[in-house]
């Protein structure tokens, strides 16, 4: 008799941990897509930096190169008069 009370009683148990389980099994496939979402964007967010550091680069050859034409209107601009100096209408 003990015997068939330990076996209810071991049996009870393990269908309430299923109950317990199966929720959290469920939702670990929502978070499973989460995951997915956010690496995508984090690939995203790694190639526009990359594209972002180029255009820092170019802009940096730019400024060389409007530093050679125009040496005094570059440095005008750096000192805070960009405006004045680029949108003039000269």
């Amino acid at each position: 008799m003990y015997f068939w009370m330990a076996l209810g009683l071991v049996g009870l148990g393990l269908v309430l941990l299923v109950l317990v389980v199966l929720p959290i099994l469920r939702r670990m496939a929502g978070l499973r897509r989460a995951m997915a979402r956010a690496q995508g964007r984090a690939a995203e967010v790694q190639g526009l930096q990359s594209s972002v550091e180029a255009l820092q680069g170019r802009l940096a050859e730019v400024a060389v190169r409007a530093a050679a034409v125009r040496p005094d209107r570059v440095t005008a601009s750096r000192s805070g008069s960009a405006g004045a100096t680029f949108g003039s209408g000269e």
